[in-house]
């Protein structure tokens, strides 16, 4: 099951505050009945009725299905031992119990869902399917967009310079899936694959499409970065991890990302940042702490 794939865009679709019973999962490799099933049940939420539309866009295949997760302490009556004090204690174990009960599709229903493959499909076919290099002159580490707001306008207007993004097959998988979600009811956005940048220092950034504004501009935000295999992510308040695996990693990227540790008020336990570590490094939350490397910062 994928959530997000490569070089596409994400649209983001208004829907009801109230509507917390339904939302929807893409899933490209749900084909048979058990796998579309299997991708409902994965979905369901503890003690919650909800419906879960599965869609394999590719396939224009859609299945709704009601589910239901609970649990309940079983214990065997003749499973008990003397627990010393004239009581006993039972053999008990947690049961799980999971439901997923098709639920019929109105006309309406599928007419959208063809309707919102087709504009989904027009706009995957219309964006080349291919990584969109960033030369060095332009942004040399996926890395820098992390902290620089600029460096994010530079990426994505040359990205808009290749005339890859066409507004009006965007503008109407927009109002497609903006239909399809009310009719629906999902308390969720429609997802699309990311485009995928990489850059002269082989780091690879990832951007969603966010909105095209009044002058027919597309606009994008970034969502992960990997740099020497460490996945960095950008939709968290603090997308560092305590720990990295830094070898192998370019002193570009390594001196980026040093920049961006520091933007966030983070450092690293190493004396010499000149040159990439060898192994692991800590990653330091100088707010509250006294450490060298935050009272002196290389």
């Amino acid at each position: 099951m994928k959530l997000i794939s490569t070089l596409l865009f994400m649209a983001a679709v208004p829907f009801s505050a109230s509507a917390l019973d339904s939302y929807h999962v893409d899933c490209e490799t749900c084909v048979t009945e058990a796998q579309f099933t299997q991708a409902a049940k994965d979905n369901a939420i503890h003690r919650q009725n909800i419906n879960v539309s599965v869609m394999n866009f590719n396939n224009y295949e859609i299945r709704k299905y009601q589910v239901y997760k609970n649990s309940k302490t079983v214990c065997d009556p003749n499973g008990r031992e003397p627990d010393g004090e004239g009581g006993f204690i039972y053999d008990c174990w947690l049961e799980k119990t999971l439901t997923a009960n098709k639920v019929n599709l109105t006309n309406t229903e599928l007419n959208l869902f063809t309707d919102l493959a087709d504009a989904h499909n027009a706009l995957n076919q219309t964006i080349l399917q291919r990584t969109v290099v960033i030369p060095k002159d332009v942004v040399a580490s996926g890395t820098d967009v992390i902290n620089s707001t600029n460096k994010r306008n530079l990426i994505i207007s040359h990205y808009n310079s290749l005339g890859f993004t066409d507004i009006s097959i965007i503008s109407k998988y927009l109002v497609v899936a903006e239909a399809f979600t009310k009719t629906f009811n999902l308390a969720v956005t429609i997802t699309a694959p990311a485009i995928e940048f990489t850059f002269s220092d082989d780091t690879v950034a990832y951007a969603v499409f966010d909105f095209v504004d009044s002058n027919l501009v597309a606009h994008f935000k970034f969502t992960k970065i990997i740099v020497g295999g460490i996945e960095i992510d950008l939709t968290k308040d603090n997308p560092f991890s305590k720990t990295y695996d830094v070898s192998g990693m370019s002193l570009t990227s390594w001196q980026s990302l040093l920049t961006a540790f520091k933007a966030y008020g983070l450092a690293v336990n190493v004396a010499d940042t000149t040159r990439v570590p060898t192994g692991t490094v800590r990653v330091i939350d100088c707010s509250n702490s006294t450490e060298t490397v935050c009272r002196n910062p290389l």
